[in-house]
Formats: structure tokens, sequence, C-alpha cells
């Protein structure tokens, strides 16, 4: 989600404390800082490039450790300027709002490290699109109603649990339909279903099979399943080859979801991958390239984020 939607959030979430939600309520506002603060992470793009910014995006500062620590620094800076607050409730909900940042970048398919650095791994439910229009009218509801109720509120937050229980319901209709179409045509290994970039009624999907790897999106409403590419799975040598890099390192920690493509010229051996989680534009928005002489020496390889005409060099020692 956008910056702007997560202090939407924000906002909504402090109707909770009881306080009305108002821009000179120093609970309203610490709660919507809080909850765009963990994109601070944003500062690596302005002084490095997109290839830090993504290896660390999400990560350290999305963690509790970081949630409580920019709560406090937002409940000092809030409380200073707002002058006599309560600064233990100020602290309980920035740092709520905080954590709901984490809490709903984990609910779609690119997810947050939350227990950052005691583990690397990304937490994802795979269930909200980057921006989900529910959730904004749920949130304008708590934010602009004048006077709320705890049976409003309480009606809020049952909507939102239903919500995301419908939205589970959906992304298992839609593993159901795209097993179904493919079950007797490949050996299925995994079906990975992801939420839609766009459409609310559609789920991108990625199917693993022996031989391929197909993508593509199947709408719940029809069940009409459209395959956008279909992908030959490289061989084991050529994983292998791609991985012994830094850049393939850390592409497959980047995407647990690509392909690797391999083009042989009368020099080179270019390989090529592709993260396959998102499809925009007629194109898949991340990508790799490495390049290897006839000897299997590395001579350059390069990540291609948001574009695949834009080369980022990346060095072995990185």
């Amino acid at each position: 989600m956008d910056p702007v939607t997560h202090g939407v959030i924000g906002l909504a979430i402090s109707a909770f404390s009881g306080d009305p939600v108002s821009l000179s309520n120093p609970v309203s506002i610490g709660c919507a800082i809080g909850a765009m603060a963990p994109d601070v992470d944003v500062i690596v793009r302005i002084f490095k490039d997109d290839f830090h910014y993504l290896r660390h995006h999400r990560g350290f500062s999305h963690s509790l450790p970081s949630l409580l620590a920019l709560a406090g620094i937002i409940t000092l800076g809030v409380g200073k300027f707002f002058g006599d607050v309560n600064y233990l409730n100020l602290f309980i909900w920035t740092f709520i709002g905080a954590f709901s940042h984490t809490f709903f970048d984990m609910l779609n398919s690119y997810g947050a490290k939350l227990l950052a650095p005691f583990t690397s791994k990304k937490f994802k439910a795979n269930l909200l699109m980057l921006y989900d229009p529910v959730i904004s009218i749920l949130c304008l509801t708590l934010i602009f109603k004048r006077h709320i109720s705890n049976v409003f509120l309480t009606t809020n937050f049952l909507i939102f649990i239903t919500y995301l229980a419908a939205r589970y319901g959906m992304r298992r209709r839609a593993e159901r339909i795209v097993e179904k179409n493919y079950c007797s045509g490949y050996k299925l290994n995994k079906v990975n279903i992801l939420p839609s970039l766009m459409a609310f009624h559609k789920w991108d999907f990625v199917v693993d099979t022996n031989s391929h790897s197909l993508v593509g999106q199947v709408n719940i409403i029809n069940g009409k399943v459209s395959v956008r590419r279909k992908f030959k799975k490289p061989k084991s040598e050529i994983i292998e080859l791609f991985n012994n890099t830094n850049v393939g390192k850390y592409f497959s920690d980047f995407s647990p979801i690509f392909h690797i493509s391999q083009i042989e010229d009368q020099n080179n051996l270019i390989l090529k991958s592709i993260d396959l989680r998102y499809y925009l534009k007629n194109n898949f928005m991340h990508h790799a390239t490495v390049v290897y002489d006839k000897e299997l020496n590395l001579v350059e390889s390069f990540f291609q984020p948001y574009d695949v005409n834009k080369y980022i060099p990346i060095a072995e020692e990185i």
C-alpha cells in the first residue's frame, strides 16, 4: 500500500481510542504518522538506487524493534508539539498505527519482515491488492462520522474481519479453479495464487509443473482462466549458474517465484531471470540478467527493477 493509504488507515484506527478523529488530536496525528513511518526506508532510494532500496524495503524498518523505536520518536515529537499530553497513551496508539502498516503490508503478496533482524523471513498472506477499495471505504466511514458509538466501532471491526475471511475464500476458489483446469494436462508441483494488482474479482496465478511454469489470471466470477506466459523450466545447471552470482542470490531471496531463461550467442551465455509475481502493462515488473563467457567466467550482471530496459550493474562484492 502507498503511504497515503497507510496514513488514512492510521487515522481510522485512532477512532478506536475513544477520541474524535481530528488533526488537532495528538492521538490521531501520532497514529497517522506512525502508520506511514515504516516506509522511511525509502530514503535508501534517494541516496542509493532501486537495487539497494528493494533489498531493504519492508525489512528492518517494518520489524517490531523498529516499530517500537519509531513510535517512541514520533510520540516525543508530537508530544512536544501539542504540549500537555498523556505520553503513554500517545505511545500506545502511535505504536498501534505503526504496527498497522506492517500488518497490512503482510496481507498482500509482497509481505514484510515483522521479526527482523531475528529472521529474514517475509510474512505474507496474499489476500489484499496493493490498493483495496473496501479497506479505504471502511476507514473513511470511521474518519468522517461525527459521533462514533461502540456499536459502530464493533460493526466496522466485524466487517473488516468478515472481509478478510471473504478474501481468503476468494483465493481458495481461485486455487480450486486453477487446479481443476490444469490437473489433467500437467503434473502440478505447486499452485501459487496472488491477488491481482488491479482487478478486485481476479486473481493471478503461477503454476509450477515438472516441465513448465504457467503464469496467468483467473476470474472467480465466471471461472475463466487465461494464460499470459508459458515458460519451459531450465536445466538445473542453468539455475546453479544463475544462483552462484550475487544478483542471483539476491533475486532468489527477493522473489520466491521466478523463471530463468538462457540465450546463447557466439561469445556469451546470457541468463535472464523474471519475477513472475507482478505482471503489469503486458510485461513483468522485475528482471535480472547474468552474462557468462564461453568458459563460463562471469562477465557482468544486472538487476532490472520496474523496467526491463533499466540496468543496475551488480558487483560481485556487495
